[in-house]
């Protein structure tokens, strides 16, 4: 069993979000926003410590923590009492319970079920019991018909003569009402106090990241030594199975045994007997009627293993649990470690691969377990926390991209600042990562330890074709402006080699809920347009820009033919392979025109070059006044055109190099004030008015 989805309302800064859950969830973003208390809600979840109004988002509202189970099978509902386990069943839909904890706002709390109830409130509960106290014989029938004649007939009414015959006849009304009358609520548990159903809830270990003596959930609820060592003593405890039957055996002489037929056997010691006795025989000096049977937990394998401890002599001898932060996570460290090493060559690991993983131990909270932790040395407990999740669900808060890897099939959650004006405070939302359109080829290209450091913590990326924008560019925005700062905002370069990259790379940066920008040269307007803008009406401004230039190149005769190298390299690209299928199942389908289509573009290259001389032709008024428009409207798309081509040709005269880097540095040294760099642009008209394009560019990039 495990937990598969979270809602969390009015709880420090997430005041209403929500998100899935796995076997192991990775929870990333800024400092301060909202990861810690994500996790901590799971912590409040399974164990409700009494809370303080500071932790409310709105100290007048209850905090409500809802979260769904699966896996609840007849296995794991064994573990409840057969009492409570008929009481909870009815709410178990396919394997699955939602269970909630309800913050009254004096900070106390109860668990609750979460399930359908009608609409309208007369039908509730508590609505009911107040209009049916006090009401018996006569009066429940005549309280009915009058009330709720819409549920029974006279006779069904008048043969319901107490309160409880009434309010069923109520329920199997409702029972029938159709779904639009019927609303998803939290009510009280039908098996009553919390730890009813306690035993088919997960045991939380709790690892916070820094020890907070004025958080009293972080003092209060972090996880014992005992609980980490007994996941790694999880592989000795095959082999107590003589250990087991002793306890098996100590249970029999403690308590009385009930069979699977039913019968109840006394074996119990003689002592243990005249003890119960002489409670009894005291107790009904005061209670007649009243037997009480005395039981006695004996020990069992799972709790000896778990008051494991570790003592450790650094000058003094003591329990780690009253040694130093830094030490206690380096000791945590080791154990995870451990536990690696010794699943690899124990045959508990054969047991663990043939058997059906359980999800009802442990729910491991682990906050930055990254902290003090070299990089090889946060792979290793990646890889330790991957292992244990196979057995245990895992969830942590991390600030290291080293977490995120293209071969792990698990959960990432960015949780996001939000300030919005309505509300009085920001607030935390969580934005899950689904990465299930992405292909395993991107996966692979694109995931490195830059762009998922780039994916956890911007706000804002800028995607660029090379080395020059990486170097030009923050130097000029610095220059022009201070705030526009790449380095002190969290707003990002990312290099992505080629145009034909940026809808690869734009799609995967939009799974973590960044904002995109693209600086690019205006070759991309020939070729691989597709890739920096959808379809819609800026495409079609862009092609009937296209025509008009090859109106010129026909007009005028501009075309050349390709030489041999040229011709070779189009025809071996992808691209030309993709166009040569078409036209074979063109051919098969006799499709004249969608033949001539494909061979005009497989052929499109030959216009390449006049193309590009025409749209640069700062002399053809009708091109440049279509190109400006065609620019302006993708930069309101967040895709900014270089109008001069590329950045290179708005370097001075001055600027040396052997290469394009080199280039660039000379151009950082020798441009040195905001004056030097507007005068290298054209003026353009933009909302704000005639300004310099790269003014109108990083006005647009840093737009908060």
């Amino acid at each position: 069993m495990k937990l598969t989805h979270i809602t969390v309302d009015n709880y420090k800064g997430l005041r209403e979000t929500q998100c899935k859950l796995s076997d192991f969830v990775c929870a990333i973003g800024e400092n301060n926003a909202g990861k810690s208390s994500l996790l901590q809600s799971l912590l409040l979840f399974t164990n409700g410590p009494r809370l303080t109004k500071a932790e409310f988002y709105d100290p007048g509202k209850d905090i409500l923590i809802t979260v769904q189970l699966s896996g609840v099978n007849e296995n794991a509902l064994a573990k409840l009492t057969e009492e409570h386990r008929t009481k909870i069943a009815p709410f178990v839909k396919d394997e699955s319970l939602v269970l909630a904890r309800r913050y009254s706002t004096d900070g106390s709390s109860k668990l609750r079920v979460v399930t359908s109830v009608p609409r309208d409130p007369k039908y509730g509960d508590d609505q009911l019991d107040a209009i049916f106290k006090g009401k018996k014989g006569s009066e429940i029938k005549d309280f009915l018909l009058t009330l709720y004649p819409e549920t029974t007939t006279p006779g069904e009414a008048a043969a319901a003569t107490t309160q409880k015959a009434g309010k069923e006849i109520i329920q199997r009304y409702v029972v029938g009402l159709p779904p639009e009358q019927m609303m998803l609520a939290d009510i009280p548990l039908p098996t009553g106090i919390d730890n009813s159903i306690r035993s088919i809830l997960p045991e939380p270990v709790y690892i916070p990241a820094v020890k907070d003596l004025s958080d009293d959930l972080k003092t209060k609820e972090s996880a014992s030594f005992g609980k980490l060592l007994s996941i790694l003593l999880d592989v000795i405890e095959g082999d107590l199975k003589e250990a087991s039957e002793t306890f098996e055996n100590l249970r029999g002489k403690l308590n009385r045994v009930k069979k699977q037929d039913g019968t109840v056997i006394d074996g119990r010691m003689d002592r243990v007997k005249e003890i119960e006795a002489t409670i009894q025989q005291n107790l009904q000096e005061t209670f007649r009627n009243v037997l009480i049977e005395l039981e006695i937990p004996p020990p069992e394998i799972k709790t000896v293993l778990s008051n494991a401890t570790i003592v450790a002599d650094d000058g003094v001898r003591g329990p780690v649990d009253h040694k130093g932060d830094g030490f206690k996570r380096a000791i945590t460290f080791s154990i995870l470690r451990s536990y690696v090493q010794l699943s690899q060559d124990i045959a508990w690991r054969k047991e663990a691969e043939t058997e059906k993983p359980t999800k009802e131990r442990f729910l491991f909270l682990f906050e930055e377990p990254e902290l003090y932790l070299h990089p090889r040395a946060q792979n290793i407990l990646f890889n330790a926390l991957s292992l244990i999740a196979k057995k245990h669900q895992v969830v942590v808060t991390t600030h290291s991209p080293l977490f995120f890897s293209a071969d792990e099939t698990t959960t990432f959650i960015k949780v996001c600042k939000r300030r919005k004006p309505e509300l009085p405070k920001p607030i935390g939302e969580c934005c899950p990562i689904d990465l299930t359109d992405i292909s395993e080829r991107d996966k692979f290209q694109i995931i490195s330890f830059e762009s998922s450091n780039m994916a956890f913590f911007s706000s804002k990326i800028v995607l660029v074709e090379g080395d020059s924008e990486l170097i030009v560019l923050p130097h000029i925005a610095a220059l022009l402006d201070p705030r526009w700062d790449f380095k002190s905002t969290s707003t990002d370069l990312v290099k992505i080699f080629g145009k034909g990259s940026f809808k690869r790379y734009k799609d995967f940066f939009n799974c973590f809920g960044v904002d995109i920008a693209i600086v690019t040269d205006i070759d991309v307007l020939l070729e691989d347009f597709d890739k920096v803008c959808p379809a819609g009406h800026i495409k079609q401004l862009r092609d009937d820009l296209i025509k008009d230039i090859d109106a010129i190149i026909d007009t005028e005769n501009k075309l050349e033919d390709p030489s041999p190298r040229l011709l070779k390299e189009e025809l071996q690209r992808e691209r030309a392979k993709i166009i040569y299928d078409r036209i074979v199942a063109a051919r098969k389908a006799n499709n004249v025109a969608e033949q001539t289509l494909a061979l005009d573009e497989l052929f499109v290259f030959e216009r390449s070059k006049p193309r590009l001389e025409v749209l640069m032709d700062a002399s053809r008024e009708n091109i440049v006044i279509k190109k400006r428009k065609l620019l302006s409207e993708l930069r309101a798309y967040g895709v900014f055109v270089w109008e001069k081509g590329a950045i290179e040709q708005y370097y001075p005269s001055a600027v040396s190099g052997a290469d394009k880097p080199s280039k660039a540095q000379s151009f950082c040294s020798l441009v040195q004030t905001p004056e030097d760099v507007k005068a290298l642009y054209n003026i353009i008209e933009c909302n704000e008015g005639s300004l310099p394009e790269i003014l109108v560019v990083m006005n647009e990039i840093f737009r908060a």
